[in-house]
């Protein structure tokens, strides 16, 4: 879920990654993509951070390799329709 966003910083939530070992392969996965500059996961309240630069990473194509990589650890996402490319 969604908790909260604006240009180049999104928050997520969710209970899957409150289990420290998705939370800490969930955190590898996305802090490897270019454009990300920042991933903070919290597991006591399944809590994402991501910081990013939109003129290397546009919002639309972050959340598409997000949901992708969320998805190989079991954790659907879905995406709101300003997000759909």
């Amino acid at each position: 879920m969604i908790v909260s966003y604006s240009p180049g910083r999104i928050r997520l939530r969710f209970k899957e990654l409150r289990d420290p070992k998705i939370a800490e392969l969930a955190s590898k996965r996305i802090e490897n993509t270019p454009g990300i500059t920042r991933v903070e996961i919290k597991p006591l309240t399944g809590s994402l951070l991501i910081e990013f630069d939109i003129a290397v990473l546009p919002p639309a194509e972050l959340m598409v390799l997000g949901k992708q990589e969320l998805e190989k650890l079991g954790i659907h996402l879905e995406l709101p329709d300003q997000f759909k490319l």
